[in-house]
């Protein structure tokens, strides 16, 4: 569009041909003509120019260096504005690389508290189970000794009659056997749910287990002696659910003893 422009104003301010001899070339067209030339190569150059500046690429510090190295072109003036940029640029990288390492800090110091608190969590969660498992365990026991304690008073009432039925006859026989049927069967649904009955005759004395209601001296047995149980004790796992009534004995030391000392 330049080139068509200068090219009419080129033909805008060209004269009329004068009449001239045959072989002879003015000197005014001639200088016309090279104008021209110079007009249109001018306008070539013109709009050829904004594209090839668009299709090269700035070029870095670094590039400009080699490509004056390359050329042989690099004075000082060039070596300076070279050196500046290169200055500016490591500047710059040094400015991102100590942004990054505190980023990188700072999420390491994110991961490390992150770290702590789910070591942290999983141990409270461990905590929590085993004192929930605890818990749950206790509340059972407390739960199923309550029960028992509500059915200890029919197996001492079943304890009393068997000790004190006397069968004479066969109905008799076939009630009591039907009673003590019904007895084992509670026995054996106590036991199923971890009842167990405290030992008591013939073992030593224990206060833990054991309630002494009464003593007997005996010479046949060791001090502190279980001689008779009155009332079944009993626990669950390990837990004493009523302790057991029972005689204790001990030895007596006669007087003749101590006068011959």
């Amino acid at each position: 569009m330049q080139l068509s422009a200068a090219r009419q104003s080129c033909g805008a301010r060209t004269r009329a041909p004068q009449p001239r001899a045959a072989g002879v070339r003015p000197v005014h067209a001639a200088r016309v003509l090279v104008n021209r030339r110079r007009i249109v190569s001018r306008a070539a150059e013109v709009q050829d120019a904004p594209a090839e500046a668009a299709e090269a690429p700035a070029l870095s510090p670094l590039d400009r260096a080699k490509k004056a190295l390359e050329d042989g072109s690099l004075d000082k003036e060039e070596l300076t504005s070279c050196l500046a940029g290169l200055e500016s640029e490591m500047e710059r990288l040094r400015s991102a690389a100590s942004a990054a390492d505190e980023r990188a800090s700072a999420l390491e110091s994110t991961v490390s508290n992150m770290k702590d608190q789910y070591v942290r969590l999983t141990a409270d969660f461990e905590n929590f189970r085993r004192r929930t498992r605890e818990e749950n365990a206790q509340l059972t026991d407390n739960v199923r000794g309550d029960v028992i304690k509500e059915l200890l008073p029919i197996v001492d009432n079943f304890e009393l009659a068997r000790t004190q039925v006397k069968t004479e006859t066969e109905g008799e026989a076939k009630i009591n056997n039907s009673y003590q049927g019904l007895y084992k069967q509670m026995v054996d649904m106590m036991r199923s749910l971890g009842v167990e009955a405290v030992p008591t005759t013939g073992t030593p004395f224990d206060p833990n287990i054991h309630d002494a209601i009464m003593r007997e001296p005996s010479s046949s047995h060791p001090d502190g002696t279980v001689l008779q149980e009155f009332r079944k004790g009993f626990s669950i796992g390990g837990k004493l659910v009523r302790p057991a009534m029972v005689k204790v004995s001990y030895t007596e030391e006669g007087p003749a003893n101590s006068s011959e000392e």
